[in-house]
């Protein structure tokens, strides 16, 4: 407690001092150590206000029925500096003689106001009976028995199917014990038939009469019967709803649908990001190799556009995002959008830094002329390239940690292959 009152001081101390240089980290830290310090402050004083020990040398005992408990001591014998821990059983207080008879006497009352239960008294018996296992709080203990278990079990249910109209006797014998001393009680109580309404003589003869059909030898069939004395009876399937369940089960699963076509939205777009990044280098590298052969800008890019078109066709190619586009400004370009404007919409449309920044090389060939845009992008190219490599190998990477899952899965499903045999062979 005293190691927790210094930790707390020097906290609230640190805190007053340097609470403007500390940063969050060590605040937070600092907060935690004050609250555990606070903590175990608070417990101290609980347990010095509460001591286990009283006067050095004197345990208190629970009350008789609470049961026994221990505790950790430190014992120390003549004096000597280092005690020995010592585990020491206090049992509950002991009743005298005359304390157990008084509550085996108790014990008997309760017996006879309880035993009844929900029925008239002993001389009338149609339902269950109320039996303990001990009584008086716990302190006098009860073990019951009866000499006719075909009309009542041990818990005091009435078990037998069909019951004389003037009764039977039964008798009833617990034995008490408190402590040391036992008692023994024995009485008579008269168990007759349950008096049933009508409606619950409906349900009982009826599952009567299922019984009776189901004993029949021979039969294949299970015959429903049709009348119960002046009852008649029809019977039907119950109906499973099976249409409205299935309904129901769609209904849920629509709900879950936007969130799946906005996941596999968001899927297409990393996707189709991927590949055009992917895409970049080669597609620079081959305007850049057109142009320096001759041909003008709007020239090579329809060439590069319409080739991969013609392959599409073929099923040459897969499909690639980056030349779809380029079909799409050259469609802008035959229906009257300027050539410029038509880059800046491919650009915008591909949605990636490095394609507004082909584009922005693209427009400033129209306004200045071609002079060094070969170079320009070839040195794009060759950058893309670069970038390209450490894509690839930050994909691979991905690969790797979403393949970790299903190898640690294979991993377990081999252990268990091989140590389920040993485990069945030990045991034979």
């Amino acid at each position: 407690m005293v190691v927790c009152a210094v930790v707390l001081a020097g906290c609230v101390l640190l805190w007053i001092v340097w609470h403007r240089n500390l940063s969050e980290i060590r605040k937070k830290i600092l907060g935690v150590i004050a609250a555990g310090a606070l903590i175990g402050l608070a417990a101290g004083v609980a347990e010095s206000k509460s001591p286990i020990l009283l006067e050095g040398n004197l345990l208190q005992r629970q009350p008789n029925g609470e049961g026994s408990y221990g505790t950790d001591l430190r014992l120390y014998v003549d004096g000597e500096k280092n005690g020995t821990d010592y585990y020491v059983d206090v049992p509950e207080q002991l009743l005298t003689g005359e304390e157990e008879q008084v509550y085996l006497d108790a014990a008997e009352q309760e017996i006879a106001e309880e035993f009844p239960g929900e029925n008239e008294s002993v001389n009338c018996i149609r339902k269950k009976v109320i039996v303990h296992d001990s009584y008086q709080d716990g302190k006098v203990a009860a073990e019951w028995s009866f000499d006719n278990y075909r009309i009542m079990d041990a818990s005091g249910n009435v078990v037998a199917e069909e019951l004389k109209e003037e009764g039977e006797l039964v008798r009833a014998r617990v034995l008490l014990s408190c402590g040391e001393a036992e008692r023994v009680t024995e009485f008579y109580f008269q168990v007759f038939p349950e008096v049933l309404d009508e409606n619950e003589r409906f349900w009982q003869q009826l599952e009567k009469e299922l019984l009776a059909q189901g004993k029949e030898t021979g039969e294949a069939f299970l015959a429903l019967p049709d009348a119960l004395g002046e009852h008649r009876l029809f019977w039907e399937e119950k109906p499973a709803h099976t249409p409205e369940k299935i309904l129901f089960f769609g209904v849920v699963l629509a709900g879950f649908v936007p969130a799946v076509m906005r996941s596999r939205e968001a899927e297409h777009r990393k996707q189709r990001a991927c590949l055009l990044e992917l895409e970049y280098p080669d597609m620079v590298s081959k305007l850049a190799l057109l142009l320096r052969s001759g041909m003008t800008l709007q020239g090579a890019f329809r060439k590069i556009a319409f080739s991969y078109e013609k392959k599409r066709k073929a099923h040459r190619v897969r499909e690639m995002p980056v030349y779809e586009e380029m079909l799409i400004a050259c469609r802008e370009m035959e229906s009257g959008v300027g050539e410029q404007r038509a880059y800046e919409h491919f650009g915008e449309r591909c949605e990636r830094a490095m394609y507004r920044k082909f584009a922005n090389i693209l427009t400033q060939n129209l306004k200045k002329g071609s002079q060094g845009v070969v170079s320009l992008l070839e040195q794009e190219a060759e950058n893309a390239f670069e970038e390209r490599k450490s894509a690839a190998k930050r994909y691979g990477e991905e690969a790797g940690t979403k393949l970790l899952f299903p190898m640690m899965i294979m991993l377990g499903i081999v252990m268990l292959i091989l140590i389920i045999p040993a485990v069945f062979a030990f045991q034979i």
